[in-house]
Order: C-alpha cells, then sequence, then structure tokens
C-alpha cells in the first residue's frame, strides 16, 4: 500500500462537484491518487467489486439514492473499505450521527481544498488500516485467552468485568452475569488455605490489583453456594496502568489445582500413614540406597541402634554394628539386588539385651521407570518365638513325660468324641496300640456296654455330657473294654477343654479299680464277719447277763432272804437278852436289807427284768424314771405307740442305745433338761433324744476314741438301722436313732 497510490471511487452525479474533486486531486500532485469515477450508487457498488478501492468519496444525493440511506447501502456494500461523505450542509450533530452510521469522516464542498482532501483521504485509509490492525490483535488475544487453561478476568477500575475467557467460565462454573467485583462471590464463597477464614471483598486479589497491588501464587478455596464441587484456586493478579501509569483496572489469572491439591494431600495423607506405619511397628523397617547407605529408618530401628534417624542417613552397617554382623547384611543385599526380588533371611544382631534373631524381609524399591533405586527391609524379631517354641517344646516333653510316667490311663477327646492322644497307661490297660485308638470313637471302642453287657447309650454317657456343657464330672463305678472284649471297673473323670469361651474336646483320667473293688468286697465281707460276730458277742454278753442276774437274783438273793428270816426269828427268840444284843441284830439286818437292794440293783444293771417282762417302751419308762430319780436331770418322756413290735435282740439293742444316750448326758452334756420321743415313723421305730446342754462337736464326732458313739453305730447297724447325731454349740445335742419294725424272729 505505501508503494503505490490510493485507488479513490468518486460517486458523484454533479459535473461541477466532479470536476473540483478532479482539479483538487491535481493539485496535490506526486500521482498520490487515483480516481475512478461512477454518477450511481448501484454503479459505485459493482465497481467494488470490479477494482482495488482504498477508499470511497460518496456524495449523498445520487439519482438512485438519498441521504443517510446512501451512507447505510454503501456502508453494507463497502466490506471495511473507508468511506469519505461530501455534502453541502455544515451541521455538526449531522457529521457526528454520519460518522456513527458509518463513515470514516466528511467534507464539506466548497469548503474543502486539495490539503484538506489529500489529508482526510490519507487519515481514512491509516484509520481503517489500524482498526483492522486493533482487530486482528484483538481477534489474536481473544484466540490466546480462549485457547489459556487459565482463567483470566479483566475489570476496570470501576471493577466491571470487561475480560472472562472461557477457562474462567469454565472453571468457576459461572460467566460475568454479575457486572463487578463487588458481587463476584454472589455464586459462592472464598475462603483462606484454612477453609475457615473467608476473604472479604477488598481483600480478594483482583479488587487488590485495581487498587494497584500485586498478588503472586495466592491459594484460595472456593466453596459453591449451590450443589457442586468445591475447588483450589493458585491466584495470581496485577494492575493495569496506560501510559501515563494511572491504573485502569486489574487483571486476574487463576489455575484450578483442586486435582493436585488432593494428590499432595493424598501424597501427605500416605506419606503420614506411612510414617505412622513405620513408627508403630515393633518391627525393625529401613531403607537403603545402593551404596548400602541408610536413607530411613522407623523408630524402633533408631532404639535398638541407639541412632537417631539424622545421625543414622548416610551411614553403612560397617558404621553401626560388628564387623561380622555388618558383612551379612551386606551380602544378602547384595544377593537381593543381584536377584532383583524379595528375599527372606535369618539374621541375627546383638542387642543391649543380647544376641536377637530376626526374620528380615528384604526387596528392591522401583521408581516410575522400573529402575531399581533402593533397597528395603523388613526385620521381624523372633528371639521371643524362638525362646518360647523352645519352652513349648520342653513342655511338651514334660508333658509327654508325665503322660507315660503317671500310673493313671489319660487320653483325649476332640469335639466329635475321636481320641486325639493316649498314654502309655491307658494304652496297657486297654489292651490297644496307641496308633489302634488315636482318631477313633473312643465311646464305640472301649464304653459301649453295661457291666452287665447291655448297651451303654452315648447321650447317658458323662463324658459325652462333658463334651456337651463344658463340665466335668467325675464317675467312681463303670466298666472299660479291653481290645479282647473283656470288661474291667474303672474310676474316671472328664475334664472339658475350653478355647475362646467353646468347648473344643475333653481329657479324660481313668484307673483301673479291679484290686480296689476286690479289696472293698473283702473289707465289706470282713465288715459283716465283724458284725456278725459283734452281734453273737452282744447276745452272748446278754446272755450272760441274764444267767448272772438270774442267779444273784434267784440265788444269792433267795440266801440274803433267808438270812433275813432267820435273823427276825432269832431276834423273836432272844427277848431277854440285853438291849446291845438287839440292837447288833437289828444292824445286821439292815445290812442284809441293802445287800438286798444291791443284789437287787445289779441285778437289773445286768439285765432289766422289765424289759425282759414287760417289753421296751416300759423299760425305757423305767429308765427315765431311774435317770432322773439318779441324777435330777428333768426328763420329759413322749411316746406315740402302744407296743413296739421288735424282736428280743431289736429291743434289747435299742435299750442299750437309750442307756449309752443317757450316760453320755451325765458325763459330757451339761444339761438340765432332756427330752425324749418314741414313735413309728416310716416302717420304723424312732428313738429321739434331745438336751440343752452344751452341744456335741464335730471334733468329738470324729474322735475314733469315742468308743461310746462308735457302739451305739454298730448296734444300729447290725439291726439295720441307723443313729445321727445332731449339736450346736450352747443348743444342746440331738441323738435320732432308727430301728426297722420287720425285724426277723429270734432263732
Amino acid at each position: 500500500m505505501t508503494n503505490r497510490p490510493i485507488h479513490v471511487l468518486l460517486i458523484e452525479d454533479n459535473p461541477g462537484d466532479i470536476r473540483l474533486v478532479r482539479e483538487l486531486f491535481a493539485q496535490t500532485g506526486n500521482g498520490q491518487f487515483t480516481l475512478t469515477h461512477v454518477g450511481r450508487l448501484d454503479a459505485g457498488i459493482r465497481c467494488l467489486s470490479e477494482s482495488l478501492i482504498d477508499v470511497i468519496l460518496l456524495d449523498l444525493s445520487l439519482p438512485d439514492s438519498q441521504g443517510i440511506e446512501t451512507l447505510i447501502r454503501m456502508h453494507a456494500a463497502a466490506h471495511g473499505i473507508p468511506i469519505v461523505l461530501m455534502t453541502g450542509l455544515e451541521d455538526e450533530e449531522l457529521g457526528l450521527h454520519l460518522i456513527q452510521a458509518g463513515a470514516q469522516d466528511y467534507l464539506i464542498k466548497g469548503q474543502t481544498s486539495a490539503p484538506l482532501l489529500a489529508r482526510a483521504l490519507r487519515y481514512a485509509v491509516g484509520r481503517k488500516r489500524l482498526e483492522e490492525e486493533l482487530r486482528e490483535q484483538t481477534r489474536f488475544l481473544q484466540s490466546v485467552l480462549n485457547s489459556m487453561a487459565d482463567g483470566v478476568v479483566m475489570a476496570d477500575e470501576t471493577g466491571t468485568f470487561r475480560v472472562w475467557n472461557p477457562a474462567a467460565e469454565q472453571i468457576l462454573g459461572s460467566g460475568p452475569a454479575k457486572r463487578t467485583v463487588g458481587h463476584w462471590s454472589d455464586d459462592f464463597t472464598i475462603f483462606r488455605p484454612d477453609r475457615i477464614t473467608p476473604y472479604q471483598i477488598q481483600d480478594i486479589p483482583l479488587a487488590r490489583a485495581i487498587r494497584g497491588e500485586s498478588v503472586t501464587g495466592a491459594t484460595l478455596f472456593i466453596k459453591r453456594r449451590s450443589p457442586g464441587n468445591n475447588l483450589w484456586l493458585d491466584v495470581s493478579a496485577r494492575p493495569l496502568r496506560d501510559e501515563m501509569g494511572l491504573i485502569k483496572g486489574g487483571v486476574v489469572v487463576f489455575r484450578d489445582i483442586t486435582e493436585a491439591r488432593r494428590t499432595d494431600e493424598a501424597l501427605r495423607d500416605s506419606e503420614n500413614r506411612f510414617r505412622a506405619i513405620m513408627d508403630n511397628s515393633p518391627a525393625l523397617i529401613f531403607l537403603k540406597d545402593l551404596e548400602g547407605r541408610y536413607l530411613q529408618a522407623n523408630r524402633q530401628f533408631e532404639t535398638v541402634s541407639h541412632l537417631a534417624n539424622k545421625d543414622l542417613v548416610g551411614k553403612t552397617d560397617e558404621e553401626i554394628f560388628a564387623p561380622a554382623q555388618a558383612a551379612v547384611f551386606r551380602e544378602n543385599d547384595r544377593k537381593v539386588l543381584q536377584a532383583d526380588a524379595p528375599m527372606q533371611f535369618e539374621e541375627s544382631a546383638l542387642h543391649d539385651d543380647g544376641p536377637h534373631t530376626s526374620i528380615v524381609v528384604k526387596f528392591p524399591l522401583r521408581n516410575a521407570e522400573g529402575r531399581c533405586y533402593a533397597l528395603c527391609g523388613i526385620a521381624t524379631d523372633i528371639t521371643d518365638k524362638q525362646r518360647a517354641e523352645e519352652i513349648r517344646q520342653q513342655l511338651a516333653k514334660d508333658r509327654l513325660l508325665l503322660l507315660e510316667s503317671t500310673g493313671e490311663g489319660i487320653y483325649g477327646l476332640d469335639r466329635q468324641g475321636r481320641c486325639t492322644f493316649i498314654n502309655s497307661a491307658a494304652s496297657r490297660m486297654l489292651g490297644y496300640s496307641p496308633d489302634e485308638l488315636l482318631c477313633q470313637d473312643m465311646h464305640e471302642r472301649i464304653h459301649h456296654s453295661s457291666p452287665d453287657g447291655g448297651i451303654y447309650h452315648r447321650t447317658r454317657c458323662h463324658i459325652h455330657e462333658t463334651l456337651v456343657d463344658g463340665r466335668g464330672r467325675k464317675v467312681d463305678d463303670e466298666v472299660y473294654w479291653r481290645k479282647d472284649r473283656t470288661s474291667f471297673p474303672v474310676e474316671y473323670s472328664s475334664f472339658p477343654v475350653i478355647e475362646q469361651g467353646k468347648v473344643t474336646g475333653a481329657v479324660v483320667v481313668f484307673l483301673d479299680i479291679t484290686d480296689r473293688k476286690r479289696a472293698e468286697q473283702q473289707l465289706t465281707a470282713s465288715h459283716a464277719q465283724l458284725r456278725k460276730l459283734t452281734a453273737r458277742l452282744e447276745s452272748v454278753r446278754e446272755e450272760e447277763r441274764i444267767l448272772i442276774a438270774r442267779e444273784i437274783h434267784d440265788e444269792l438273793g433267795q440266801a440274803l432272804t433267808g438270812v433275813k428270816l432267820e435273823l427276825s426269828l432269832l431276834h423273836d427268840q432272844l427277848l431277854n437278852v440285853a438291849p446291845t444284843v438287839h440292837h447288833r441284830l437289828e444292824s445286821i439286818s439292815g445290812l442284809v436289807d441293802a445287800t438286798i437292794q444291791s443284789v437287787r440293783r445289779i441285778a437289773t444293771d445286768l439285765r432289766p427284768i422289765v424289759l425282759d417282762q414287760l417289753g421296751l417302751i416300759p423299760a425305757i419308762e423305767w429308765q427315765t424314771h431311774e435317770f432322773q430319780s439318779r441324777t435330777g436331770i428333768e426328763c420329759r418322756l413322749d411316746v406315740y405307740l402302744r407296743s413296739a413290735c421288735l424282736s428280743q435282740t431289736a429291743s434289747t439293742a435299742m435299750f442299750r442305745i437309750f442307756q449309752e444316750i443317757l450316760t453320755n448326758v451325765v458325763r459330757h452334756a451339761k444339761a438340765s433338761v432332756v427330752k425324749i420321743t418314741l414313735q413309728e415313723q416310716g416302717g420304723g421305730l424312732v428313738l429321739e433324744v434331745q438336751d440343752n446342754g452344751r452341744g456335741i462337736t464335730e471334733t468329738e464326732l470324729a474322735d475314733p476314741q469315742s468308743l461310746g458313739l462308735v457302739g451305739m453305730r454298730e448296734r444300729a447297724l447290725l439291726l439295720g438301722g441307723s443313729i445321727t447325731f445332731a449339736g450346736n454349740a450352747g443348743s444342746g445335742t440331738i441323738v435320732r436313732v432308727r430301728i426297722p419294725l420287720d425285724q426277723p424272729a429270734e432263732e
């Protein structure tokens, strides 16, 4: 354009005005302009497509168009070619209106000189070129803004938004619907990085930029008022100044760092979790570079090595451990790096409390490219486990030794009753080898039948009950069956095995009681023989007492009675003798009477005549009266039956027991009242004697030297009866004797 003349299209129908324009162009000289002339608007429009026109010189009054309509039509057809109007009216308001309608300038006919015309045309072309350049720059700037991933917002000095690129709208989720910075946060709340403190309007970075401040790298948290994702933004803002340095507004550039922030937070959380795991793990965890220098270690490693992490980093095993230990560690590291795969080792190290053994897992660490850049090790101390295992093995040996050394049979059962272990004594007693019983149903093998050979159902088995309810049991007399199908009596106890509150099995301890049963039978037979002997002795003794009592009563009593009669006759015949002789005879007679009473008493003690002649009940009534008379102890007797149908032996035994009870009251009870009850109860004769004395003690009841108590028990047992003693300190003693009424007839 600078190397050729400006091509002017003149649209004018007035010949005078055409001539004037040509003259003015001629006056400019130097070939600055070339001219094409048409007299109609439509011809001018056609010319635009036929020639390269730089500027249009237009008259508004044409044959085919008049007034401002002419300008409007030409402006529409010109496609940006500048238009300079020529008008005969000098009206500033009209001129302004024409400029607004699309004219670059206007000239007043008759007042236009060649320089003015040339300047107006050149300015029109120049302005148009500048406008094109400005539009191109604007389009370029808009293209740049549209293509930016960062949000860009510009506002003038009043805070009114002027630029808002698509990225800004996409990031914030809204456009510049609110026209000022003051209303920017109507759709969301802007917080500082703590997510608690909100930004005041005047502190928003764009508002600060409009005030002339620069903001770099500010972090904002955007919380939407309506449902949606909250945002993290990285924001920078600058003021906009003109060529004079005056602030004309501000620009803010922001970037969505939400994902980066989440990634950072996730990374921090991951690091915190990693550090928490590292520092709270009982295992020793460490990282080494490829040269064997420590990069990081956890707190447990620091404790063992007595080195803080900052002092540990950069050191090698040779600087921390003994040479022999360090050599082993380095060799294991080398194996892992050479194999490029995880490996497990058993390593030993000297700790403060002595040598410790650890299971160490070592594995390579890789970067994003998959290259090994470090080695990680996790060491789990198994020293305590080894010691515990040694103790467990020793306990197992001791338990096995105990099981094998005891004479009792011991075996274990699972929840289903299958044998889990069995000792040698049990195997020997049952006639099986241990292998023949392991995993076998022990009830079906050894406990299936009763002593008489009848089926012993599992549901009745006490061992099965232990497996069901978890309660131990002790059984004194059952039978087990040997492999040869013979049985033997056993005494056993079953103990539940409980793990985590559940019954998982049982342990059974049993003993072959064949010898004991035989001894018990022999002892029972011996006791029976002794009781028979005792009964015989008692019978013989009672017979001897009866015989002696009769002889004393009959022979000696009669003889003394005869002496008494003879003395009476002698006394009657010696009337004239001296008084001293009479006194002497009376004294002898008194002695004879006393002797007769003694004989009677002795005979009664040996065998009360009332017992033989009247029976047990009168004998007890007589004995009660005699006891009260002799001791002064008040006796209260209640008899609730008329007669007792007992044999002579049973009556004698009951009477002797009653005598022994009263004897004990006198000797030991210190009682003042004795209550005696005799009644029939449940097919037996029951004698109950209760005193109000000091009360018999447990020690006295258990004293083997208490022969009187033993004798009473034996007398009762010989008759198939029983005797009980009960006493409380200060409350007296109660003795209760029961003898069956259906005694066998006397032989």
